[in-house]
């Protein structure tokens, strides 16, 4: 049977599991309040300017861009995908599901090359023997402008050297509750955005660009991808703390549990052990009693 010190110190050990857990908690839920906010004052800049890029569509017509109306007939050469995860877990089948997505799409095409942002897909890649891209080093915790623009920017400048003709980003959505997304990234399709008739924007006059839309499409791109990369960082890591937030609550649940049977097995062991003292005196007692006898 097991002793009451014995009980005790795993009493001692699973408090203090406790506290790690609530403490771990209570910061990813105000990591997660604080980027949520930062989002929202962002988002409505990179909303105008894909309401901006539809406007601008409608009045393209048929415009020439290597980033734009891509053949989808076409066999693409080099494939890319940006992969978000997390720099740790802890977190529930957060990165799981991530990297799930992430073979799905390598299975379906052959020498997809991999950026992943976490240091967590890093390690899960390297321990699989899967070559990623391994200049790729940024992190997935506390996504700012700064490191969207330096992915675009490193993205785009493959794409143009012809190093990849087609890029994908998997992420975690937070918009319409926790779902993996395997979205492509770039070259647009005019099917990805709304149609004339469907666009609730009409514009009271005709625009004229110069020097012309195609040019102005390709300025916007770095814009409009790097918005769209801060989104899709902003919303995984928030998808990343609430699973975190999830899986601590879970462990702090089971860690009560746990006391509860342990509180009652010590009391039982302390009342086993008093009542064998107890038994011991009496018997002593009765033993002296015989002798004296």
């Amino acid at each position: 049977m097991t002793s009451s010190k014995e009980i005790r110190d795993r009493i001692n050990g699973i408090a203090e599991t406790k506290k790690i857990t609530s403490a771990m908690y209570l910061i990813a839920s105000t990591k997660m309040r604080r980027i949520r906010n930062e989002l929202e004052h962002t988002r409505p800049y990179f909303d105008a300017l894909r309401a901006e890029v539809r406007r601008m569509f409608r009045a393209a017509g048929s415009t020439e861009s290597k980033f734009f109306f891509p053949d989808d007939n076409a066999v693409p050469r080099h494939t890319g995908a940006i992969v978000i995860t997390a720099d740790k877990g802890l977190a529930g089948g957060y990165n799981a599901n991530v990297l799930k997505a992430a073979d799905k799409l390598s299975e379906r095409i052959p020498g997809l090359k991999l950026y992943v942002v976490g240091e967590y897909g890093r390690r899960y890649y390297a321990q699989q023997h899967i070559k990623i891209e391994d200049d790729f080093l940024f992190s997935a915790e506390d996504p700012t402008l700064h490191i969207s623009r330096e992915i675009c920017a490193r993205i785009l400048k493959d794409f143009e050297a012809d190093k990849l003709d087609r890029v994908y980003i998997i992420y975690t959505d937070m918009q319409n509750g926790v779902e993996v997304k395997t979205t492509r990234l770039i070259p647009f399709h005019r099917a990805a955005w709304p149609r004339p008739e469907e666009d609730p924007e009409k514009p009271s006059a005709s625009f004229e660009y110069m020097p012309s839309v195609a040019k102005i499409l390709d300025n916007l791109v770095l814009s409009y991808v790097t918005g769209f990369i801060y989104s899709a960082l902003v919303d995984s890591y928030c998808a990343e703390l609430t699973a975190r937030m999830e899986a601590m609550n879970a462990a702090g649940n089971n860690a009560d549990e746990l006391l509860a049977e342990l509180k009652l097995n010590y009391q039982r062991a302390r009342q086993a052990a008093i009542t064998g003292e107890i038994t011991e005196i009496t018997a002593g007692a009765r033993h002296k009693r015989t002798e004296a006898k």
